[in-house]
């Protein structure tokens, strides 16, 4: 790319400026809407491209589309009906925050409604001058001004308890912030709007998803993507991080929770907009010859599933569609002012009937059939619209790979396998969701961090009982029930840690009523290959004893119990290798460690627990599944008893045991689809289990406690607690703490959410066998 390219894009002039301006938003029901000559040149350009059938071919032989210039330049129109209740009044204002974002349905849904028909229908229009403010006028003869300095990201309809409401969402240049006001769609009377502060925007789009939930995305002039949700009258932070410079616009696809984003020095980068999910981009196109500047989404959902995005680039006269399976370049000619069709494609491959784009919009027509493009010119700042041919509109629309476009590249066939398979025997099983109650102050360290939890029983006084987290990058950390930070241990890069109760500190029988016992915390070491061993007091505070050296090569995971007054640990390695030490305290507080038994797993474990009532331990290998270990001695062998297979997803790590109406059950984190495998295990033969389907931990927006995802360990407790967790507690580690960003942590969840849950999956499971 050329100094001179960069030049113009920085150096624009303000008219083009105004003009795309008037330009960032999102249309409803047909391409652009200005006065009515305009109306009618346009539908009469487009019939007669068609009647002439035959399209015009640029010098690439790509398809190329005539363009029909918009005179008055872009206008905005919404329809609403009066049916609903427009009171004007301030009370009527009161909760226009709270209900028409929180459980509404936009305008673009009830499009879906067919027998919903109204003979009240009315429109509103909208125009954005950047350097001038926000004109609105309806059809009843309303009009009203919001003077300023404004970039418009969002403009709908949306209603909420038989109220509609136009909703914008604009950027003030002015101020800096982000601002989202309520209209009333009848009298234009505006609502006080509210408002975000930023660090300036330099690309910002929104969207509602089909849940009625706003979802805004910020790039702002320090290279950091902010994500929001517009959740009850108040801007909720849902995660941000860094994504670096370049960025001229973004699009939010609400149907596939896809973000797209042109990068004019990449392409186009397409992101997952679901806060749990991995942060991660995808480059999905990329040129070196040319700099996206404008990007798009089809924003309708009158098409289940739909997932197509436009790009454009000031360097090529046209657009590039892309749907799961295809992409397609069209050139854009700019042959408005010509007479007729020989004109038209007699001037067809002049280079001065070319555009230069930098915006693009994409609609569809009512009908649901085809779809039409709004681009601007950057070296005129005139607006022009097209309509696609109907054979790539269906192509586009019913995801037809097997039609004359070609397609970019192996790997656009992957989205469209991804929705086809997702039939209804992948989702056989049942998935339950909950929500936290509870999360702990995040770990000091960035990055993957926080890894395993275990549950501290207080015995003198349940309520005081802590969590005990490691942050793999340095410490090991004690926490209350309510999640504050209480206790942090600099002693290395500790991974796993399980609690023993009942510990003997001398070597002689623990059935001596005078020997002292103990609460102690054994945590895996992988600074030195070692397991670290704590006392816990009755206040829950933890005082280091030493360590227990180890004969693994990369000590990993680990768990522990308590038989006779000894503390029995098995402790594993990345390799696969597991070792059973047992550990004796000797009166001066002095560890040790002896090695009992050494077997190995075929690959990675990291999780595992014990069960004593049945001396059944259950040991995770990450990407295969469960193994059982009788432990009665020390020359058994494991045994697989549960692969992982749909709807688990690898990796398993962390396991823990919960009991539900007389019945345990085995808890496993799906780290691959940020769920909890639920296993019931028999009761006579605990080397059974019988999947029952998978918990997930979804966030609680009320309290702005974030859901969990990519869970490493886990640990449960049936013990009352009190409070909240008078049924117990459980306890999990967020591989992605958001809402907003922040070090991971652990998010603590009632026992009671948890038994429920459970009982669901019971109850659902019987029914299922009794239909069978």
């Amino acid at each position: 790319m050329t100094n001179q390219r960069h030049t113009k894009t920085v150096f624009k002039t303000k008219f083009t400026t105004a003009a795309l301006s008037s330009t960032l938003l999102t249309l409803f029901g047909c391409a652009a809407s200005h006065d009515t000559n305009t109306s009618a040149d346009t539908s009469a350009n487009i019939k007669l491209a068609h009647s002439e059938s035959q399209l015009v071919k640029a010098e690439s032989q790509d398809i190329a589309l005539p363009l029909t210039k918009l005179k008055k330049g872009l206008g905005l129109t919404l329809h609403y009906q009066t049916h609903a209740n427009h009171s004007n009044t301030k009370s009527a204002y009161k909760d226009a925050y709270k209900d028409t974002h929180a459980n509404n349905t936009s305008k673009d849904a009830r499009a879906n409604n067919k027998h919903k028909v109204y003979d009240d229908t009315h429109a509103i229009n909208i125009n954005v001058n950047e350097h001038k403010g926000i004109s609105l006028s309806n059809s009843e003869g309303k009009k009203h001004f919001i003077a300023g300095h404004y970039t418009l990201a969002r403009a709908e309809v949306v209603e909420s308890n038989s109220r509609q409401w136009v909703s914008l969402v604009v950027f003030n240049n002015n101020t800096q912030y982000i601002e989202v006001y309520r209209i009333n769609a009848a009298s234009l009377g505006v609502y006080q709007p509210q408002t975000q502060l930023t660090k300036g925007s330099e690309a910002i789009c929104a969207t509602t998803s089909s849940a009625g939930e706003l979802q805004i995305v910020n790039i702002d002039a320090t290279g950091t993507l902010n994500q929001y949700e517009f959740y009850n009258g108040r801007f909720l932070s849902l995660r941000d991080f860094a994504i670096g410079p370049g960025i001229k616009s973004c699009a939010i696809n609400a149907n596939t929770e896809t973000l797209y984003l042109a990068d004019e020095f990449a392409g186009v980068w397409q992101l997952d907009t679901d806060i749990e999910s991995e942060l991660a981009k995808t480059l999905i196109f990329h040129d070196q010859d040319v700099a996206i500047e404008g990007v798009a989404t089809l924003s309708s959902t009158t098409v289940d599933g739909v997932d197509i995005a436009a790009w454009a680039s000031p360097d090529a006269s046209g657009i590039w569609l892309k749907a799961p399976c295809l992409t397609q370049f069209v050139s854009l000619i700019n042959t408005a002012n010509e007479s007729n069709s020989a004109d038209r494609q007699l001037k067809a491959t002049d280079k001065s009937t070319f555009i230069q784009p930098e915006f693009i919009h994409l609609s569809l027509s009512e009908e649901g059939t085809h779809i039409s493009l709004v681009v601007d010119d950057d070296d005129s700042g005139d607006v022009f619209s097209a309509e696609l041919p109907s054979k790539l509109s269906a192509a586009l629309l019913h995801r037809q790979c097997g039609t004359d476009f070609k397609a970019a590249s192996p790997k656009e066939n992957y989205m469209e396998k991804a929705y086809t398979n997702n039939s209804a025997s992948q989702h056989a099983n049942l998935t339950i969701k909950v929500k936290p109650d509870v999360e702990t102050d995040p770990v000091e360290n960035h990055g993957d961090a926080a890894d395993d939890p275990a549950i501290w029983v207080n015995s003198h006084s349940a309520s005081q009982s802590r969590i005990i987290g490691t942050d793999k990058k340095g410490a090991l950390n004690s926490y209350d029930l309510a999640g504050k930070l209480v206790q942090s241990l600099l002693v290395g890069r500790v991974n796993n840690v399980d609690v023993g109760y009942k510990v003997s500190v001398t070597q002689t029988k623990a059935q001596q009523s005078d020997t002292p016992l103990i609460d102690i915390a054994v945590a895996s070491n992988r600074s030195n290959n070692s397991l670290s061993v704590f006392e816990i007091d009755k206040r829950g505070h933890m005082t280091q004893l030493g360590h227990i050296s180890t004969t693994l090569n990369d000590i990993y995971g680990m768990c522990l119990f308590v038989s006779g007054g000894i503390a029995h640990v098995f402790a594993n390695d990345t390799s696969g290798r597991f070792e059973r030490y047992s550990v004796s305290i000797a009166p001066d507080k002095a560890v040790d460690g002896h090695l009992t038994q050494s077997f190995s797993l075929p690959s990675q474990p990291e999780g595992c627990v014990v069960d004593t009532k049945t001396s059944t331990a259950y040991l995770g290998e990450e990407g295969a599944g469960i193994w059982a270990l009788d432990i009665t001695t020390n020359s058994n062998q494991p045994q697989f008893i549960a692969e992982i297979e749909a709807p688990v997803e690898a990796d398993v790590e962390g396991l823990a045991l919960f009991n539900v109406d007389a019945q345990t059950y085995l808890i496993a984190s799906s780290q691959g689809n940020n769920s909890y495998a639920i296993y019931h295990v028999h009761n006579e033969n605990p080397e059974v289990l019988k999947l029952m389907g998978l918990v997930q931990i979804t966030a609680d927006k009320a309290t702005q406690i974030d859901g969990v995802s990519e869970t490493d360990g886990l640990d449960v407790t049936n013990a009352n607690l009190g409070g909240r967790f008078t049924e117990g507690l459980w306890v999990v580690q967020d591989g992605r703490n958001v809402m907003p960003s922040e070090t991971q942590n652990f998010k603590l969840v009632a026992g009671a959410s948890l038994k429920d849950a459970i009982r669901k999956l019971a109850s659902a499971k019987r029914e299922h066998h009794s239909h069978m």
